[in-house]
């Protein structure tokens, strides 16, 4: 555990200091807080501020060893994560730094947004905004979600809330998770193991898991075969953890009945992808929980722990090695 004295200086490093300012200059108090918003400048700013806390948030076109170098440097002490994921900090010294996210802070608006990317391919929507843009007159039977098997793929703070969601829609509802544990609105929770066991059960299979070695390539071209002909996935969670190349190809040739993606192993997605032109594909442009105040809400929560931190109280959402 670091060194839990209070934290006099803070660094915040995002792409926009704007959207971040208001909240920490109207609730840090006496906390020195200082702003970097270029990647080039932070090796710099760091040297000069020398501060004692991170609080970092992370996107595709603002990421990199740069951002990498913060929780490095010998006078952090603690470092918050305005989102959930904390791959592009690891490995990183525990003893030294306390490491904090943001987890559950979007979950309800990431999980109304899969809730969306379902809705909208089972009921053919992708298919008709084409035949909109062709002036074409078609119905297209639909079959009702209601009976349905949903498969949550990480049972965590978003996939309990997808689960929710589903459940009030009728469906059946399945999951694992690394610790199993009841859900109420999960009919059967299963351990990681059963991925195999379970995939080919679903209609739908929604991805909600971390970014990590372990679970990079996890829905590959056997993992992919294994789904029902038919079956639609959803992945909001992270890029690699699915073989972009195997669901191309399972998607042209008819084995997948489409999917809803917000993230992709490399982004931004490349313009030649043939993901673009796939008519059983809907693409975001990882924005899955992209709400209007999303920001702000980020930089409250870090203000709520940094209150914790220098009262002595116990810090919400420690990530733990």
């Amino acid at each position: 555990m670091s060194d839990r004295s209070p934290i006099h200086t803070v660094l915040v490093v995002h792409k926009d200091m704007e959207e971040v300012r208001p909240v920490l200059g109207q609730r840090a108090g006496e906390v020195s807080v200082h702003y970097v918003s270029e990647l080039d400048q932070i090796a710099p700013t760091l040297e000069r501020v020398k501060p004692e806390a991170i609080f970092s948030i992370s996107q595709s076109t603002f990421s990199g060893a740069a951002q990498r170098a913060t929780i490095d440097y010998p006078t952090v002490r603690w470092f918050h994560v305005g989102g959930s994921g904390y791959e592009y900090i690891v490995p990183w010294d525990h003893e030294r730094v306390t490491v904090t996210n943001g987890l559950g802070i979007l979950a309800p608006f990431l999980a109304e947004t899969a809730l969306t990317g379902m809705l909208m391919l089972n009921g053919n929507f992708v298919r008709y905004a084409a035949q909109q843009r062709n002036h074409t007159w078609q119905p297209i039977f639909f079959k009702p979600l209601q009976g349905q098997t949903l498969f949550i793929v990480g049972l965590g703070k978003i996939g309990s809330l997808v689960a929710a969601n589903a459940k009030a829609l009728g469906m059946r509802v399945l999951a694992t998770r690394r610790t199993p544990a009841p859900d109420p609105n999960v009919d059967e929770v299963h351990g990681d193991d059963a991925l195999v066991e379970l995939i080919g059960q679903a209609d739908f299979v929604s991805l909600h898991i971390r970014m990590s070695e372990q679970n990079r390539g996890l829905i590959n071209a056997e993992m992919l075969a294994k789904m029902k002909k038919g079956s639609f996935l959803i992945n909001t969670s992270r890029g690699p953890v699915v073989d972009q190349a195997a669901l191309c190809d399972a998607l042209a040739s008819g084995h997948l009945g489409g999917a809803y993606l917000d993230v992709f192993e490399k982004e931004p997605l490349a313009s030649d992808s043939p993901l673009w032109d796939m008519n059983n594909v809907i693409i975001t442009p990882h924005a899955a929980d992209n709400v209007h105040d999303w920001v702000p809400r980020f930089a409250h929560f870090f203000v709520d722990n940094l209150e914790r931190w220098n009262a002595g109280d116990e810090l919400l959402n420690v990530v733990t090695p």
